[in-house]
């Protein structure tokens, strides 16, 4: 089963990205998932707080004690072994 992207404008989709091959014999059977949009307010509130919890976070030094950030971040995000498969 493939996915595509689209717009449901009344009652025609209108794709995204790629779109399926069209069908002239016989109609494309198709499963429609609706994403739920967060509410603009919602998100203006959220941007607000978060930007006010990561100010504090600057103001305290959290972070001051990392001399490399970037070798920090490399540590954090190190993979793991697959199952099956070389190192």
């Amino acid at each position: 089963m493939r996915s595509y992207r689209a717009l449901l404008r009344g009652d025609r989709l209108e794709w995204l990205e790629e779109a399926p091959e069209p069908q002239k014999d016989v109609p494309l059977q198709v499963h429609v998932t609706v994403l739920e949009q967060a509410n603009s307010a919602d998100m203006d509130t959220r941007g607000c707080a978060m930007a006010a919890i990561l100010e504090k976070l600057a103001e305290s030094g959290a972070f001051s004690a990392i001399a490399d950030p970037a070798k920090w971040q490399r540590a954090l995000r190190r993979d793991r072994v697959l199952p099956e498969r070389e190192e």
